[in-house]
């Protein structure tokens, strides 16, 4: 990590940026503050084209009130073939990040994940938010096509392309995928708004006790049902712990409470949830994320969610 992180200074400096040293590094990239309000995110999995997409998704971003800053990229530039953006500081610490242990949730941390869902649940779902690619590989959601349905056809496509993987791990995976696709197709569809679709509790920054940005958008973020991020923050803020049911179940009564979703409807979108992202980063058991989605798969609530109970 140390070595990306020196890469990462060097190509801010290639610039003609000033380091002021590295804030964060993680999967996508390595974030370098160059002023007490703007950072230059150095990218490793992102194309200029796909960062100038993102700059165009956040532009269309229209918050209704004060709440949670949401990110803005001002500039998409070119380090010698090194993507970098530069965007504004969002100040805050992350809410939690994971570490093999179960977090004790305070009524601040429950309060800032409901803080961060209701502020993206607040923005209006646009046509200019399906701008983006939903998944590596993927095409953006349809503009005008209701969120139920795209995701239904998402679940289909991902899970041929990774049926024999999630076979091995699942044999009925053909038939709780179908219940999948029928469940989601049964939706009343929502009014669409702005769906986060990776909402980690590392992605919620905190200060002062409340949450104060959300970040790192790209992940299956488009317009949709804000249960669908409710649904999958629950189930993400602990996927490792020894008490990851624990947590969600505390979670998932915070959110049902605030915003009345219907627990069968959460239950589906983490089926979908679990198919549509299975392979994105292993395919078998061996794969921590892989494994977790097949256990999601074997819930008993969830699969009386899909009609496989």
């Amino acid at each position: 990590m140390r070595e990306l992180e020196a890469e990462a200074v060097a190509a801010v400096e290639r610039l003609g940026l000033e380091s002021l040293g590295v804030l964060g590094a993680g999967i996508e990239g390595v974030v370098v503050a160059i002023s007490d309000d703007t950072v230059a995110k150095v990218w490793s999995r992102r194309s200029h084209e796909d960062l100038v997409l993102l700059r165009g998704f956040y532009d269309a971003i229209d918050p209704p009130g004060p709440g949670p800053a949401l990110p803005r990229i001002d500039d998409v530039l070119d380090a010698g073939g090194t993507s970098v953006t530069i965007e504004r500081r969002l100040a805050g610490r992350p809410l939690w990040e994971a570490d093999g242990s179960s977090p004790v949730l305070t009524t601040h941390d429950v309060d800032a994940m409901t803080e961060a869902l209701g502020t993206l649940a607040a923005v209006p779902g646009s046509p200019a938010l399906r701008s983006l690619p939903v998944l590596p590989g993927e095409p953006a959601f349809g503009p005008a096509r209701p969120f139920e349905l795209e995701l239904a056809d998402l679940v289909r496509r991902r899970t041929e392309l990774c049926e024999t993987s999630l076979a091995a791990a699942l044999p009925e995976v053909d038939r709780v995928a179908a219940g999948t696709i029928a469940a989601l197709h049964a939706l009343t569809p929502a009014a669409p708004t702005l769906v986060h679709g990776d909402l980690i509790a590392a992605n919620v920054l905190v200060a002062d006790g409340r949450a104060s940005a959300v970040l790192d958008f790209g992940f299956l973020s488009t317009a949709g049902d804000p249960a669908f991020d409710a649904a999958v923050a629950a189930s993400v803020y602990d996927m490792w712990g020894p008490r990851a049911r624990e947590v969600e179940r505390r979670l998932d009564a915070a959110f049902t409470s605030s915003f009345g979703h219907d627990p069968a409807r959460l239950a589906t979108y983490r089926a979908a949830y679990a198919l549509v992202t299975a392979c994105c980063f292993g395919t078998d058991l061996s794969d921590g994320h892989f494994g977790w989605c097949v256990a999601m798969l074997g819930r008993g609530d969830v699969r009386e969610a899909v009609g496989q109970a």
